[in-house]
């Protein structure tokens, strides 16, 4: 039926959107954002078991393949799930909410998608798009069962399952060439994603609801490596409230409807990955943290209702009931954040805990994290600065130094490398460079060969934090210099014995 029309329109057309849209998917994906929106695929298909796969060849990563035991798709529903911005109605347990997920975060990273699926395990469908086709047409290729019905099985096999559906990316838009190597880029880029899914999937991890484990597949090679599975991260999982009172409920009251936000009041001093998320200073992620079906999709961010400062370190308010909210914001494709309108804004501001004594306003929630914080401050011991660490220490690492001890800013970063020198020394320090070496001759049994520029997190970590010291002011005097040679003689003594055990022999 034709709508009414306006006294000043002439009539309505049906205007076709253009293919050449599809250069835009996907522009604001990360790798993890991307990632997580095809394990939200998933999850949505009632999946136990994910695992996500880099492909390399010749040390660089090449493609991504996502393999799960869900329910699997027919062949009508494989075609609905390959169409860009398809409408259809999505329950309330569902993940997907835009219809063109799978294809933006695919083509945000890839040129190809492939995806192979089985409902039974007899009847097999297989579908690809081309980023160039699609961007003329919308085409879509049906690919003959038999030409992935083995990679197929193969993938839901490992998965010890006969259903289920596997994502392929494949001509990638992953570096090949770095300056520290594609290997690195592949190592930070596993980090990122454990920590990222580890975040966002916590609740459903953490449940056992579902597992999600990385790996790499060496094409050349024709070999896997050891699954790393990821493990959750709760952003409110401390031990105790910083205050005894807290959490605390606040009822924001839209109209007929209500919302209630959980606010924590975390323990000053926090460490670890529930404080420090991705690595970086928990105060950073100050803020909302909104839930839809268990998955959180927004992680911190006061979204206007206030602004951020230092002292609201410690205020983390949850917000659970997204079926409450979901009249009143607009979500990002990407699923990174949430916008709030301006009724849902002033409501959260006006909220209180209602009746019950004491009262709490949501400024007053505020007020009280920031004193407790500021409280905390004056207890607090002060930790000595340290060298900046550079090249040699995982990314990672460098991060969860930074956060956690300030670093001296009247002097250059440190570097470890390793360098030849006699199997009887264990590491030297050139002052003028500041950089510590490692003898090159213990590499490969400390590394277990997989070497790279950041290899030997562990031992590398522990040298940087002995020696760091020794690099302040402007020269070193005897007892430096002695320390310096008992060190080295003590560690000598350690990485020989250690080269014997892992020989065979006897210390």
């Amino acid at each position: 039926m034709t709508p009414d029309l306006r006294p000043d329109v002439l009539e309505r057309k049906t205007l076709a959107p253009d293919p050449g849209l599809v250069k835009s998917l996907g522009m604001h994906h990360s790798l993890e954002s991307a990632v997580a929106d095809l394990v939200d695929n998933s999850v949505d298909a009632k999946a136990t078991r994910v695992v996500i796969t880099f492909e390399t060849t010749g040390g660089s990563p090449v493609g991504l393949t996502v393999a799960d035991d869900g329910h699997g798709m027919d062949g009508e529903q494989i075609d609905e799930a390959m169409r860009l911005g398809r409408q259809r109605v999505y329950e309330s347990h569902d993940q997907g909410h835009f219809g063109v997920g799978l294809k933006a975060a695919s083509f945000s990273h890839a040129d190809t998608l492939t995806v192979w699926t089985t409902r039974d395990g007899a009847h097999l469908h297989g579908r690809r798009l081309f980023r160039g086709d699609v961007q003329q047409d919308y085409g879509c290729d049906v690919l003959a069962p038999d030409s992935f019905r083995t990679n197929l099985v193969d993938h839901l096999a490992r998965l010890g399952t006969e259903t289920g559906t596997v994502v392929r990316w494949s001509d990638t838009h992953f570096p090949r060439t770095t300056v520290s190597g594609g290997a690195d880029w592949l190592d930070e880029s596993k980090t990122r994603l454990r920590m990222h899914l580890g975040l966002v999937y916590h609740r459903l991890l953490a449940d056992h609801r579902i597992r999600v484990d990385l790996e790499v597949f060496d094409r050349d090679l024709n070999e896997r490596g050891a699954p790393e599975r990821v493990s959750p991260i709760d952003p409110l999982g401390f031990a105790a409230s910083a205050v005894a009172d807290y959490p605390r409920d606040l009822v924001a009251t839209t109209g007929d409807d209500a919302v209630r936000v959980r606010c924590h009041i975390i323990p000053p001093r926090s460490s670890g990955p529930s404080y420090r998320l991705y690595g970086r200073d928990g105060a950073e992620f100050q803020g909302f943290y909104i839930y839809r079906n268990d998955r959180l999709l927004q992680v911190g961010g006061w979204n206007h209702v206030t602004t951020g400062h230092r002292n609201r370190a410690l205020a983390r308010a949850v917000i659970d009931d997204f079926t409450a909210i979901a009249g009143l914001v607009r979500m990002h494709p990407e699923k990174s954040g949430i916008i709030f309108s301006h009724k849902l804004q002033q409501a959260i501001v006006d909220a209180t805990t209602g009746s019950g004594e004491p009262a709490e306003s949501f400024k007053g929630y505020l007020e009280r994290a920031e004193a407790v914080l500021v409280e905390s401050r004056r207890r607090q011991r002060v930790r000595h600065p340290i060298a900046e660490p550079s090249k040699g220490l995982h990314d990672a690492i460098r991060r969860t130094i930074r956060a956690e001890i300030p670093i001296r800013e009247d002097e250059g970063p440190l570097e470890i490398r390793w360098r030849r020198m006699p199997r009887e020394k264990f590491f030297e320090l050139d002052r003028e460079e500041r950089t510590v070496y490692l003898n090159q001759h213990y590499r490969q049994m400390l590394t277990g060969g997989k070497t790279g520029l950041s290899d030997a997190p562990l031992l590398k970590t522990l040298v940087f934090l002995l020696v760091e010291g020794l690099f302040k002011g402007q020269h070193w005097g005897p007892r430096d210099k002695d320390f310096i040679d008992m060190w080295d003689a003590v560690l000598s003594a350690a990485v020989q014995v250690e080269e014997t055990y892992r020989n065979g022999g006897k210390a």
